[in-house]
Parts: structure tokens; C-alpha cells; sequence
């Protein structure tokens, strides 16, 4: 079932959803997934998937494409129906109840909104749909326009084509919240903006969730945005969850190859476990193993290092020497591939009057050993 013919549903058939006379109070409700598979014939999209989102979190599916992310987001709106498992919403099993009855908002890449009707009048819509009063309609609708910069007076009449992408997505998102659903689940909502507008509505979209207290259910293949978002992500692969936890968790201490791998940048560097503690380096150094760090003997590990974390020093104070294969020039900071004796090393340098980089230089490199992470090796 589309989005529009979501929308046109009858107003008697909108039974159980939430409309407070206060817009700009609402409080997320509590989402539970349990068990959800999605399967297509022998294919399964979705395999076994269980999360819960506290009320006001803002959650991010996080993922390459395949990976079930949409899928798993479609499900719980009420657009796929689950092979199998459960979806609460609040108190509420909503597993097989259609998308109107939900009490849930959605916004769509594609925008999805009414071409035919004004801006004002694709925000209205859904209030209409629940019979409030023409002045509440309008009060909402003006203080929801307001709210996203976009104000009235300018904007009402204009049609959906007469706004930049930026405009429309805005309209797409107020559309979705002036009715004051306790869930939002936004779909790949910036993927076709450029970068200055993506980074601006980021920072309105976090506004709102902290004003609103919604629980965002948020779906995106990009890092730099379910960092920058998320309370928490959920890094998903072919229909798994491979871990889910804060984002500066995932980023410090990912728990598979998969996730050091897909969230930023990761040099990834064999090593020989020698004991409980330790580890050996190709080159023969010893690195102690963090505290925090709980290895299983029987399982080979890889370091992980994040390239800022790989400092550039001089020759008496380096762990390893290094010769420059290549140089990218990236404003605040230059990203080298350093040849080492334990692999080709990424490595972000700030660049400064006093230190300049060129191809086949040798360079000194250390890192902080308390800060080193291991990872499981193909997994």
C-alpha cells in the first residue's frame, strides 16, 4: 500500500491514533521488534531481528544496501507484513494492524507529497483526515510551517514543484509530525539533497527531536549521519543485526570486521596473540590488550586503528617507520598511505607551515597502545 492511498483512508477508519491539542508536546512512545524475519521466497531479508527503542530514542538502521534495513523499517510502518515475529508500539501489538491505525509518521526520500495541493494543504491534510476543527487545522499547520522555516505568509500557496528539494522535504516532515504521531520513521529522508542542505536539516531534525521528544526510527547507509544523529544505531548485514549500541561505541569498539570496516575509515593489521594481555605485531613489538578488552584465545584477531589515531613523530619517539606512497590534500587535515613493516597504514596528518608531506618521504609513526582494539578476524 503507497503512501497516498496510506493517506486517504477515511477518517472513521482512523481509530487509535493520537492527536493531542498541544502540537510541540508529544512524547515517543516505546517500539519493540521481536523475532522479525521478512522472507521472499527462499530469500530472506530480514532474518530473526530484535530490538527495542525506549520512548524519545532516536535509533538509527544503519547499513549497506541489501543489508534489510528498509525492509525491516517497512515492517514496522505496516507496508511489508512479517513472515514472522511480533512489532509493539507502546503498549500496543500492532503486527498485523494496517499503516493508518499505527499512529506513526513517515517520511520518504522521494518526498511523497500531493503535487496538486499547496504546501498548506498537504500539511492540513492528515488533520483534516481526523476531523479537527478548521481553526486548530490552521493554528497547527502555521506553527508547524514556523517551525521549519518555511512561515505561512510566503509559503502556503505555493505547489510542491515551486520549492527547492530542501523545501519539499521540510513540508514532507512537518506533514508527518503535525498530527503528533508518538513514532517517526524516516526512510533515507536526505539522500537527495546536497550537502549544505543535508548538514542544515540534520541539525533542524535534532532540534525538533530534542523540542518533541519522538522516538525516530531513522534508516540511512550514511556513517556521518547516524553518528552525528543517533542515540543509538544498529549496523544490520545481509538481515542481521551485527551490533547495536551509541554511535561513539560503534565507532571505538566495533565488535566484528563488517562494523570496524563500514563505520569510517579502519586499518586493520594482523597480529599473533602471545598471551591473555598481549599481542605481537609482524614487526615483533609487543602491544599490551586493554583492560576493557575480553579476547577468546581459540579465535585470531586483527588491530583495528583508526588513521587520526596514528600519530606522526619523530624517528626516537616512532613505533614503526614508514615511507609515503600517497598524499590527499583534505583542508583541515592530509590523508597518507604510509608502507610500514606491519602493512599500508592510513594516516591523518594536520598539516602546518613546519611539516610538509611528500611521496616517499620516511615518516615516524606511533599510536596509543592502551587504546588498541581488537576485532575478530573474518567475521
Amino acid at each position: 500500500m503507497g503512501i497516498h492511498s496510506t493517506l486517504s483512508q477515511s477518517h472513521d477508519r482512523l481509530g487509535g491514533v493520537p492527536v493531542s491539542a498541544n502540537f510541540g508536546s508529544v512524547t515517543g512512545s516505546r517500539v519493540q521488534m521481536r523475532n522479525l524475519t521478512k522472507e521472499y521466497g527462499t530469500f530472506r531479508a530480514v532474518d530473526n531481528v530484535s530490538i527495542d527503542i525506549e520512548p524519545g530514542e532516536f535509533l538509527s538502521l544503519l547499513g549497506p544496501s541489501g543489508s534489510g534495513k528498509t525492509t525491516a523499517l517497512m515492517m514496522l510502518a505496516g507496508f511489508e507484513t512479517a513472515t514472522s515475529g511480533t512489532i509493539h508500539i507502546g503498549d500496543q501489538d500492532v503486527t498485523s494492524v494496517p499503516p493508518f491505525a499505527r499512529g506513526i509518521g513517515m517520511v520518504f526520500q522521494s518526498y511523497a507529497l500531493f503535487p496538486h495541493m499547496s504546501v498548506y494543504d498537504n500539511i492540513a491534510y492528515p488533520l483534516k483526515l481526523r476531523g479537527m476543527s478548521k481553526s486548530e487545522v490552521d493554528e497547527r499547520v502555521r506553527r508547524a510551517m514556523d517551525m521549519v522555516k518555511l512561515p505561512a505568509d510566503k509559503f502556503a500557496h505555493r505547489l510542491p514543484q515551486q520549492l527547492s528539494g530542501g523545501q519539499r522535504q521540510r513540508v514532507a516532515l512537518v506533514r508527518a509530525l503535525v498530527y503528533e504521531p508518538h513514532v517517526l520513521l524516516m526512510d533515507e529522508p536526505m539522500g537527495a539533497l546536497d550537502k549544505n542542505l543535508r548538514d542544515e536539516l540534520k541539525l533542524e531534525l535534532l532540534s525538533l527531536q530534542e523540542r518533541l521528544r519522538l522516538t525516530i526510527v531513522y534508516v540511512t547507509h550514511d556513517q556521518g549521519e547516524a553518528l552525528m544523529l543517533s542515540d543509538r544505531a544498529a549496523v544490520m548485514r545481509d538481515g542481521r543485526i551485527e551490533q547495536i549500541a551509541h554511535p561513539e561505541t560503534l565507532y571505538r569498539r566495533p565488535r566484528t570486521e563488517f562494523v570496524a570496516n563500514f563505520l569510517g575509515e579502519a586499518n586493520l593489521v594482523a597480529v599473533d596473540q602471545t598471551s591473555e594481555r598481549e599481542f605481537t605485531l609482524l614487526d615483533g613489538q609487543v602491544v599490551p590488550i586493554s583492560p576493557d578488552i575480553t579476547v577468546d584465545s581459540s579465535q585470531p584477531y586483527l588491530l583495528m586503528l583508526r588513521p587520526e589515531e596514528i600519530e606522526v613523530c619523530s624517528d626516537g619517539e616512532a613505533m614503526l617507520q614508514g615511507r609515503i606512497q600517497s598524499i590527499v590534500y583534505l583542508g583541515s587535515s592530509v590523508r597518507l598511505g604510509v608502507e610500514t613493516p606491519i602493512g599500508i597504514l592510513t594516516v591523518l596528518a594536520k598539516p602546518n607551515q613546519s611539516r610538509h608531506f611528500e611521496r616517499n618521504q620516511i615518516l615516524g609513526l606511533r599510536f596509543a597502545t592502551g587504546d588498541a582494539v581488537l576485532v575478530p578476524r573474518n567475521s
